[in-house]
Parts: C-alpha cells; sequence; structure tokens
C-alpha cells in the first residue's frame, strides 16, 4: 500500500496518508481551485522522497571519493614533479 505527503500549498500543514485514506481525502478537498486556478494541494508519494533523499547522500558520498582520488593524483603528480627537478638540478 502506498503512502502519500500531501501538503497544503495555502496552510502549509502536512498530512500522510495511504491510498484509501487520500482517496476519501479528495472526495472531501478540492485539489484544484477553479476560481483562483491554483492546486490547492502538492502530493508527492513518500517511497519517491526517501528514494530522493538516499540518492542525495549518495552522490555527495560520491562526489566525496572523486575529489579525494583527484587531490591524491595533484599530490603525486607534485611530488614527482619536484623528484624529477631534484634530479634535474643535481646533474
Amino acid at each position: 500500500m502506498k503512502n502519500y505527503k500531501i501538503t497544503n500549498l495555502k496552510s502549509k500543514a502536512v498530512y500522510y496518508l495511504t491510498e484509501p485514506q487520500k482517496d476519501q481525502f479528495f472526495k472531501i478537498n478540492n485539489i484544484y481551485d477553479t476560481k483562483t486556478k491554483k492546486y490547492n494541494y502538492n502530493l508527492q508519494d513518500v517511497q519517491i522522497l526517501k528514494n530522493i533523499k538516499f540518492n542525495k547522500k549518495l552522490e555527495n558520498i560520491i562526489f566525496s571519493i572523486i575529489c579525494v582520488c583527484i587531490m591524491l593524483a595533484l599530490y603525486l603528480g607534485l611530488c614527482e614533479l619536484l623528484a624529477f627537478i631534484d634530479r634535474i638540478t643535481l646533474n
């Protein structure tokens, strides 16, 4: 059974409802206001929100690993450059 996060766009109230509860909720409340031509509620699937949060954490970890690898490569390149300069100046 799916869970939904429903946010009232006017009052910023948040509701966490299951699928049958969501259907009953929108029988009572209109999701779209025809007078102002604006949506009253924002509807999001909780599982998708969890996946988005997990993907952001994963992206941060991968970004950190890539940055460490680049810094390590630059450090090793600098060490090789200094060793090369040292060999040239000793001869």
